[in-house]
């Protein structure tokens, strides 16, 4: 169950400040950070996702750790924008009648609690579209990576066997499935990595 007062939304704008790097989550100005290929990352963007970051995450932003989280924020952002290029180029689409299971699946993953987070964001007048779009390229990345590494992936009985003896309370085709998933996720994340070295990315 996550538990965020109002206290620590304000201590993450204070940081803003004091960081003097980005403005106000709900500011109306849209000054662009960065830019990625074609993309742009506006102050706006790394305000709303630090922010929408600390909530999923249940982090209390101190001194010590605000730059990391910063950081960790921007580079998420950079990665979301080369995945969303991916996902048009491949036409991915999440169907409507999906959508809500989907976001179920989101949360349930992360052990959240849907209700209580949307509720955290609304109060601290954050943009919940923000949330949706990070949800949904989740998502749709997961089902282009699925498309584009599931028939590479072979699972030897070794690897199965050694799978059981850690853990025998799983059945053979589980063990197959957690198997594949970290195969597909290794070689995603590698996809990724190789979509960044060959992007052009310029902070400005």
């Amino acid at each position: 169950m996550i538990f965020i007062k109002k206290i620590i939304f304000f201590l993450i704008l204070k940081l803003f400040f004091f960081y003097s790097v980005i403005a106000l989550a709900n500011q109306s100005t849209h000054k662009i950070e960065i830019l990625v290929n074609d993309n742009i990352i506006t102050n706006y963007d790394i305000a709303q996702h630090f922010a929408i970051n600390s909530i999923l995450d249940n982090i209390s932003v101190n001194a010590e750790n605000g730059d990391i989280l910063y950081n960790k924020t921007v580079n998420e952002l950079i990665d979301m924008k080369l995945q969303q290029a991916k996902i048009n180029d491949y036409n991915i689409k999440i169907e409507k009648e999906n959508i809500e299971y989907y976001e179920d699946y989101f949360f349930q993953s992360k052990q959240l609690n849907k209700d209580r987070v949307y509720e955290v964001i609304k109060n601290n007048n954050l943009d919940i579209g923000v949330l949706k779009d990070k949800i949904n390229t989740s998502i749709a990345w997961e089902q282009l990576t699925a498309g584009l590494f599931l028939h590479t992936i072979s699972v030897s009985e070794v690897e199965v066997d050694e799978l059981l003896k850690n853990d025998e309370t799983l059945s053979v085709e589980l063990a197959k499935r957690i198997i594949t998933n970290k195969q597909v996720q290794l070689k995603s994340d590698k996809y990724l990595r190789d979509l960044r070295a060959e992007a052009n990315i310029e902070k400005r």
